[in-house]
């Protein structure tokens, strides 16, 4: 091992969502020494045996948000490819239209996603279908419905009440059983 200054390298440290140790593919925590475009780990210059490398960088912010999915993404690129294509649903806020309150009822749409079960949106119509056809990310949000009484909010309440052990905490998110009712 030739003599190397040390103006040449630095002795840094990571908390592991920088580098990667290229045997074990494992993230690497602790000190390591960067020499120009190269990095090692451990502070002893004289000891260079574990090789280390940055993980990839984020192509765009659509998705990724941390090394390690973007070195996870470029392993697998098909299932990133398809995650990626799907979108996020738009939350909307519809109104009923003067038919809806000639009928008296009027079905909603929302869905709650599926990692975080007090996450709910509501849903136009259009982005209902959008989710229930794959246009939207329906692996993780699951679409639902609800009828909802224009004239009477006890209906709504029992409505609400009814879908609770399917959506678990929607009594949270349609807590207005007289929004909209006439």
């Amino acid at each position: 091992m030739p003599f190397i200054p040390k103006s040449q390298y630095t002795v840094e440290y990571t908390n592991g969502n920088l580098l990667y140790n290229i045997r074990t593919s494992e993230p690497y925590t602790g000190k390591y020494i960067k020499y120009g475009s190269k990095y090692f780990a451990g502070d002893n210059i004289l000891d260079l045996s574990i090789i280390l490398k940055k993980f990839p960088e984020r192509e765009d912010d659509s998705m990724v948000v941390n090394p390690i999915n973007s070195f996870y993404n470029k392993l697998k690129p098909q299932i990133y490819k398809k995650i990626k294509a799907k979108s996020t649903p738009i939350a909307s806020k519809p109104k009923p239209n003067e038919k809806d309150y000639e009928n008296g009822i009027w079905k909603r749409y929302f869905c709650q996603r599926i990692n975080n079960k007090s996450y709910f949106l509501e849903l136009s119509y259009k982005s209902y279908i959008d989710l229930i056809g794959g246009k939207h990310d329906n692996f993780l949000y699951t679409p639902g419905e609800i009828m909802w009484s224009l004239k009477n909010s006890e209906i709504n309440i029992n409505n609400v009440l009814k879908l609770e052990r399917q959506y678990p905490s929607i009594s949270f998110f349609f807590n207005n059983p007289l929004e909209f009712v006439k």
